[in-house]
């Protein structure tokens, strides 16, 4: 059940009921929340009869219109909320408990205010192992990815990744054959996602969460892609890149876009099957990694197997 501050982060900052409603970005409802916070509000009160933002000190004339147009839909928005509710799909808000602290803590302003997620959510909340990568990966690269992946499970470790060809499917796998957990953060379509026989034998097991910050039946967008990449590496304690272009791609933009943000630690494997720009992220910050033993190395903060393959895999 939502409470009626997380419906009222649901009527503004989400596209449920619409996709085409123009709800608040990450930034403007960090703006609109510190307003309230400032004048000791809770957001509930936007159902308030009367409630005008334009009253409200510090809330542009942009954002008033935005949260008025954003009202006038709010019933069909929570009310999708609940209606995933029914198939295992848990909307969960910013003001929520299950909210991750980490996209608090590493995020700031761009944590994204509404998220959806289905299977075990405590494995949001713990330690994990990011690991990404190019979908064309070597041979080797491969190897190195599976490997590590099977480091994880061995210092029981979640492996976080995309969901993704190549890099990511290869350790989400590796992880999961290992009788690890995995968390998976979406760039397509989770209810289509949570339709596979692995994922839904995965999801009753307790060993997979699956999580996005676009409308559950959204499909795959670059853009989704590159909001995908800042969760992962916030949601981990190190994240492994085991492979990355030079220069170009999805992989060395998010990889960039962290080292420069500082959004968690970031470790570069520069062993065999690393990728050409794996080397000039090690020049702008990123920790060499050339052993899968070193993985803990690269975290200062940290101290009967399965038959078939995850079926989450591979489409964005």
């Amino acid at each position: 059940m939502l409470t009626d501050s997380s419906k009222a982060v649901v009527a503004l900052a989400s596209r449920l009921g619409d996709s085409r409603r123009p709800s608040l970005s990450p930034t403007e409802w960090d703006r609109f929340s510190a307003v309230l916070a400032d004048q000791q509000l809770d957001v509930a009160m936007v159902f308030d009869d009367g409630f005008s933002a334009e009253s409200l000190p510090g809330v542009t004339e942009k954002i008033s219109a935005k949260i008025n147009t954003l009202l006038e839909t709010a019933g069909a928005a929570t009310v999708e909320a609940a209606d995933l509710g029914r198939f295992g799909i848990t909307t969960i808000t910013i003001v929520d408990d299950a909210y991750p602290g980490a996209f608090r803590q590493r995020l700031g302003n761009l944590a994204p205010p509404v998220i959806y997620a289905v299977g075990n959510l405590d494995l949001l909340s713990g330690d994990g192992v990011g690991i990404v990568g190019s979908r064309n990966v070597t041979e080797e690269g491969k190897t190195a990815a599976e490997e590590m992946a099977r480091e994880a499970v061995r210092n029981g470790r979640s492996v976080i990744s995309g969901g993704a060809r190549g890099v990511d499917s290869f350790a989400m796998n590796a992880a999961f054959m290992a009788g690890g957990t995995v968390v998976g953060v979406l760039a397509d379509s989770l209810q289509g996602r949570i339709r596979k026989s692995g994922t839904l034998q995965a999801i009753d097991e307790g060993t997979v969460c699956l999580l996005s910050q676009q409308i559950p039946s959204a499909g795959f967008t670059p853009h989704a892609a590159m909001a995908r990449n800042k969760l992962v590496y916030a949601l981990s304690e190190v994240t492994v890149v085991v492979a990355a272009d030079h220069e170009t791609g999805g992989t060395w933009a998010g990889a960039i876009e962290a080292l420069k943000k500082h959004n968690g630690r970031i470790a570069v494997w520069t062993g065999d099957g690393a990728g050409p720009g794996n080397s000039a992220l090690v020049n702008i910050g990123g920790s060499p990694l050339t052993s899968p033993d070193q993985l803990f190395d690269a975290q200062q903060d940290l101290p009967t197997e399965p038959s078939e393959q995850l079926g989450l895999l591979d489409s964005a």
